[in-house]
């Protein structure tokens, strides 16, 4: 997947978001040119993103509010991606952390052992006091898959869940 002109930039813009946690994060020639276009273009000129380097598969983080810290968190499961991170400056006292995330399709075991190890990678690495958002592709399904449980641990997991 890409997001080269095609309807994924279309309705990126149309959302108008302030923060978007991006999986398969490709555009072009994925130079550091190319993607500061994408997200010019998607986004506008006044957003910032970090998006792993030497990942086939690469997640990033685009944010409307200064990065002040960005940086991978080691996926055990997989050696095509990692768990992106980005420690955002929002308004007010309290920075957001997000956290853009594609687990395997492989197994339910699989996406098990990566969200323990996510999970161990929040309780270590996120103060307790910071927001935390996750979102990607979780590939799960059922919200009563094991992972789900597992994330459970160091995020609000239980409904409302949204109808659409």
């Amino acid at each position: 997947m890409t997001y080269n002109d095609g309807p994924g930039a279309r309705i990126l813009r149309g959302l108008a978001p302030d923060v978007t946690l991006l999986q398969e994060f490709k555009y072009q020639s994925n130079s550091a040119a190319d993607l500061r276009a994408f997200v010019d273009q998607t986004f506008g000129p006044d957003f910032n993103f970090y998006r792993e380097t030497t990942a086939l598969l690469p997640n990033g983080v685009i944010s409307r509010y200064p990065i002040l810290a960005a940086g991978t968190w080691d996926d055990p499961e997989t050696a095509n991606r990692e768990f992106v991170w980005a420690r955002l400056d929002i308004p007010g006292d309290v920075d957001l952390w997000a956290v853009s995330v594609h687990l395997l399709t492989t197994s339910t075991s699989r996406r098990a052992a990566e969200a323990l190890r996510l999970a161990d990678w929040v309780r270590t690495q996120v103060p307790q006091a910071a927001y935390l958002v996750l979102g990607g592709d979780f590939n799960t399904g059922s919200r009563n898959e094991t992972c789900i449980g597992h994330l459970s641990q160091v995020l609000a997991t239980a409904g409302p869940y949204p109808a659409d």
